[in-house]
């Protein structure tokens, strides 16, 4: 009997230890600076805490299956042929096209250059 519980408390423990590594994996960068174009126009910074309570992270990381799985969205855009390029124009810019299309689908947050792009 005491065998057996001594089994369910191990693997409880690791159960939950693989938890906690899991959502620290998980865990997305607080504030990140969005500067691909930094030649053109200044960084944007984009805090994940702003977003992460009301935007499910797929929405952005749409190639991504799991949390797991989720990259830094410069491992595709600019790199991959079929992600549209940040550098490319200002029209198929990702950032514009997702960003400014999720705040004025909201109404709320900046669609305008200088909102953004501060100076």
């Amino acid at each position: 009997m005491r065998r057996k519980i001594g089994v369910v408390v191990l693997a409880m423990l690791i159960a939950v230890a693989f938890a906690a590594t899991m959502a620290v994996a998980a865990d997305p960068p607080g504030e990140m600076t969005i500067d691909k174009v930094a030649s053109k126009k200044v960084g944007v910074p984009f805090t994940h805490e702003k977003h992460s309570g009301s935007i499910d992270c797929f929405k952005c990381h749409h190639a991504s299956k799991t949390k797991e799985e989720i990259k830094s969205c410069f491992e595709c855009h600019g790199k991959d042929a079929n992600a549209p390029d940040p550098t490319s124009s200002k029209t198929d810019n990702p950032f514009h096209t997702m960003c400014k299309g999720c705040h004025k689908e909201q109404g709320q947050g900046p669609t305008k250059c200088a909102d953004c792009h501060k100076e």
